[in-house]
């Protein structure tokens, strides 16, 4: 099977199709996978392509992810806290309002629900 292949300065397959397209070339007796995981040299030759080492963050972007984690988890715990409180607790306020309730049934809801939703610990 012949396979169209558009290749980059550096020799590296960057499209591959079964038609032509223009400035790609005919290249015939290899697979897909192949092309995939190798470049062409300047002189035709096929070497594999070394994958790129992955880069570990610095102490300073971990640190970075750990408060984005932290604000995000914050924030949907927040977005919990708001909807259960509006759910359970704000029922029981309205009733005490309209003395159905004590002032300590209403803070006794509000406590429940905020102990099922703790804050996220600190880093």
């Amino acid at each position: 099977m012949t396979l169209h292949v558009l290749f980059t300065d550096d020799g590296v397959p960057g499209w591959i199709g079964p038609a032509p397209r223009e400035g790609s070339e005919p290249v015939e007796g290899v697979t897909l996978e192949f092309l995939i995981g190798h470049r062409r040299t300047a002189r035709g030759r096929w070497v594999a392509r070394v994958a790129p080492a992955p880069v570990q963050p610095t102490a300073e972007e971990l640190a970075a992810m750990a408060e984005a984690d932290r604000a995000a988890a914050l924030a949907a715990r927040d977005q919990a806290l708001r909807e259960a409180l509006a759910a359970e607790a704000d029922p029981v306020f309205f009733r005490w309002q309209r003395d159905e309730a004590t002032r300590e049934d209403w803070l006794a809801a509000v406590a429940a629900v905020k102990a099922r939703f703790p804050k996220p610990l600190s880093a």
